[in-house]
Parts: structure tokens; C-alpha cells; sequence
């Protein structure tokens, strides 16, 4: 969305590993070389920020016990938005960590996003997934107590 604007029209971004500066070190030279090299300037989201007219919806999503790609990642793309005045959302998951894939409020989210800015359309509101995996249990809020 960042190298393309007039392309892209909708992008959900989630858990990104938006520069390769700040994640492991051994991962980043293995596929980009060194460090000095331009190649990170040219993949680092947060630097193509700085110099792209962001046109289409993004939303930039992240938990905040991310345990793979340091949040700080998220929140210098959200910086460089800023700095270019871009509008853009943003949707943090308290508790989640790197796997928002199979988290099933990102899902609806994510799903709902795409509906509202690709199709035009009103998602059905407050639709619940739910989840066999123990790491995302659903909690349904407690009952009204009758008076």
C-alpha cells in the first residue's frame, strides 16, 4: 500500500514486522545483508511511510504481549503515518500475542474492515466467533440480573 497507493485499496497489517532493524538480528541479514545496507531502507514500512501518499484504508493491528515482533515495530509505522498526516486505523489486542490469525475478535474485525471499505457494506453487527482453541476462550459477559 506503501510502495503502490493507487493499487492498493484496503490493507489490514497485522503483527508486521514493519523493520527489519528492530526484529532479530539473525533473520534480517540472512535474507536483506547487512545491516548497512540499503535493502532495509527499501523493506522497512516505517521508512516508505515517510516518503508515500498512504491513499487506501489500513488498519494496523498488534497484541500488546507480541512475544515474536516487538510492538515498538507498530508503533514506528504508526509514527511515520503520523509524521505524513496519513489517516489510517489502528486496533490493539490486550493479551494476545504474535498469533492474531486465529484469534476470533481479529477475525471478526479484520472481516468486518474489509466488508465496510471493499464491498461498501454494513458487516452484521456484533457477529460472534467462536473458538475451540484454549487460547482464545470466549467470555460471555454475565446476565443482567432481573429486577
Amino acid at each position: 500500500m506503501l510502495a503502490y497507493p493507487d493499487f492498493y485499496k484496503v490493507g489490514v497489517a497485522s503483527s508486521g514486522e514493519h523493520d527489519m532493524r528492530g526484529y532479530n538480528a539473525h533473520w534480517g541479514e540472512k535474507f536483506q545483508g547487512p545491516l548497512e545496507s540499503s535493502d532495509y531502507n527499501e523493506a522497512s514500512n516505517s521508512f516508505l511511510a515517510l516518503n508515500a501518499d498512504l491513499k487506501g484504508k489500513l488498519l494496523i493491528a498488534w497484541g500488546d504481549m507480541d512475544d515474536n515482533v516487538p510492538p515498538a515495530l507498530e508503533l514506528q509505522l504508526i509514527h511515520s503515518l503520523i509524521l505524513r498526516n496519513a489517516d489510517f486505523d489502528t486496533l490493539v489486542l490486550p493479551n494476545r500475542n504474535h498469533m492474531l490469525m486465529d484469534d476470533p475478535y481479529f477475525i471478526r474485525r479484520r472481516w468486518d474492515y474489509l466488508v465496510e471499505n471493499l464491498l461498501g457494506a454494513a458487516p452484521p453487527k456484533g457477529y460472534k466467533i467462536r473458538s475451540s482453541s484454549p487460547t482464545y476462550r470466549t467470555v460471555d459477559p454475565p446476565e443482567k440480573e432481573a429486577k
